[in-house]
């Protein structure tokens, strides 16, 4: 009779865990949304497309690549098994807990407060901050049943799971809180076949950052990240005649006149981080652009 109980238990625990939605399927798009402004003022939105493609084999387990639209150069690795999804981190040369969808009513999660997610810009500034789940229910979502996990308000905002997609804020846990970014949210879910809308967007692209031109396209820096040296191109017809590069905290760290097609970025005048460049014609801003210092 114990052999029984104890295989029916087991059959259960599997069973739930077999009914898992994965999240890390092959082709799945997230569009995430980032909200910001320089200096409080000039808000701007950037949309990124984040999407699962290819995996890579670490320490004999399997991850899945997930790469950013604007920055193709960055290669985020990330696993899923029994309902938790690990990211690989090559700082420590193991992973850290990106999801946990077993989560119940009472339990906690701690958000880790390192530096890169897969989006770029899940940076949390809380040192190892644990947060309790104050909800938890099963939703109809983008065409399934699905888990939705809720966590107490101490970001700032509310913070929630859903079975199979993540958080409501973008592919990563956690929203931004830099000083030139508000706030991110997810604004489409694409599972291979059919795209759904959050957040009330109606748009899957919805980035205002920069002014159209013809010339836009043409300014364009290479490679990203900055590893040694990359150049920023700066085509004559577009009448560069300023340049700022801006923190991830919004201040200035260098403006200079523009006198030349081109300029060079070398990784030995910054620390390591995100940045922003604004490129000007005439006092009028044609460009904005964001690189990594590695």
């Amino acid at each position: 009779m114990k052999v029984f109980i104890i295989f029916t238990v087991l059959f259960i625990y599997n069973l739930t865990y077999s009914q898992y939605l994965p999240m890390l399927e092959e082709g799945h798009t997230w569009s995430v949304d980032i909200h910001g402004s320089f200096f409080g003022d000039d808000p701007y939105i950037i949309t990124d497309d984040i999407s699962v493609s290819g995996e890579t084999i670490i320490n004999g387990k399997t991850y899945k690549s997930v790469i950013n639209s604007n920055i193709p150069e960055i290669d985020c690795l990330v696993r899923e098994e029994g309902g938790i999804v690990y990211k690989y981190d090559e700082n420590i040369n193991d992973e850290v807990v990106m999801y946990d969808f077993t989560l119940e009513v009472g339990d906690s999660f701690t958000f880790l407060n390192y530096q890169f997610y897969c989006s770029i810009y899940g940076y949390v500034p809380i040192n190892n901050t644990p947060a309790q789940v104050i909800s938890v229910n099963t939703q109809f979502i983008a065409g399934q049943n699905r888990k939705v996990i809720e966590f107490e308000y101490i970001f700032d905002y509310e913070e929630i799971w859903i079975e199979g997609i993540g958080s409501v804020r973008g592919f990563d846990p956690v929203g931004i809180v830099w000083d030139i970014v508000d706030f991110t949210e997810l604004v489409c879910f694409t599972n291979n076949v059919d795209t759904y809308y959050f957040n009330g967007a109606t748009s899957c692209d919805n980035t205002t950052l920069g002014i159209e031109n013809n010339f836009e396209n043409k300014i364009v820096l290479y490679p990203n990240p900055v590893k040694n040296q990359s150049i920023l191109n700066l085509p004559i017809e577009a009448s560069v005649d300023k340049l700022i590069i801006i923190d991830i905290n919004g201040r200035v760290v260098k403006e200079e006149v523009v006198e030349k097609e081109y300029t060079i970025i070398n990784n030995m005048d910054y620390p390591s981080g995100i940045y922003f460049y604004q490129v000007f014609s005439k006092n009028s801003l044609i460009k904005t652009g964001r690189f990594i210092i590695n």
